[in-house]
């Protein structure tokens, strides 16, 4: 007999029933067929279709009364026994009657789970039928292999000194060239040397801001604030903090302008009079 292999021998040992038109399927629970054969009467299965938890087994098959006429016969008791060899343990599977004279035996992945999947070996298959009046008929289906889960051996646990625990840092992050950032500073910076030099060139007269000396001061400190926190954004300062010092700066900014600008126009506004 080859591996995983399902032999259905079919023989009455008493009794005044028959089995026939038996039909062993095994499918994918997909659907997907990848054992299908009947028969009509006492034979062998052909092939070797494998038994497991993705791939179960489904028996079907019609009882009728022995004789000439063979009629349908209803049964008391049908199922299908299920012999560990090598544990001696016993497994009953009900088959189920679908119609009078037909029955119908699943292999659920609940009773895989069970029964077969921690206890995977070679089973004698049997099927019983019983009835008070017909008396009770036993057929031989051999052996099946099922494939499930070995038991695993638990680990025995070693005590003693552990390996030693090496950590590697990361590699340091790759910097510019200091040339590159130089250059970059400085072109950073050029906006505001233009800016003061065409402010030199322009004659720009700072001497009348004593005459307004807080409101002036005030002013220049917030927009220098403006810079420091534009620089302070760059070196590595978040967006979002960036925003919030913004928008706290914003308000007294606006009005500090707004005073030191209203009294320039009317010390200008008294001077002209």
């Amino acid at each position: 007999m080859k591996p995983n292999a399902l032999l259905l021998c079919i023989s009455t040992v008493s009794g005044d029933l028959l089995a026939q038109n038996v039909k062993v399927k095994v499918m994918e629970r997909t659907g997907d067929k990848l054992f299908d054969q009947q028969l009509s009467g006492p034979g062998t299965l052909e092939g070797a279709p494998k038994i497991s938890a993705t791939t179960p087994l489904s028996i079907t098959f019609d009882v009728v009364t022995a004789g000439t006429e063979q009629e349908a016969a209803t049964v008391d008791q049908a199922f299908v026994s299920l012999h560990n060899l090598a544990t001696g343990d016993e497994v009953g599977l009900v088959a189920k009657q679908t119609k009078r004279g037909s029955y119908k035996m699943d292999l659920s992945r609940k009773n895989f789970r069970t029964h077969f999947s921690s206890a995977p070996g070679t089973y004698n298959a049997a099927l019983i039928l019983g009835s008070f009046t017909d008396g009770g008929v036993f057929y031989e289906l051999g052996d099946i292999i099922i494939a499930g889960k070995e038991k695993q051996k638990r680990d025995v646990a070693v005590y003693g000194a552990k390996p030693e625990i090496r950590h590697r840092f990361s590699d340091a992050q790759k910097m510019p060239n200091a040339a590159v950032s130089l250059a970059f500073t400085a072109a950073a910076v050029a906006p505001l040397v233009v800016l003061l030099g065409a402010w030199a060139r322009l004659g720009v007269n700072a001497a009348d801001l004593k005459k307004e000396a807080v409101g002036s001061v005030a002013f220049m400190g917030l927009v220098s604030a403006y810079m420091a926190l534009a620089m302070a954004y760059w070196v590595g300062v978040k967006l979002f903090p960036t925003l919030a010092y913004a928008l706290a700066l914003a308000l007294p900014t606006y009005l500090a302008g707004q005073y030191a600008l209203s009294r320039r126009i009317q010390d200008n506004f008294g001077s002209s009079r």
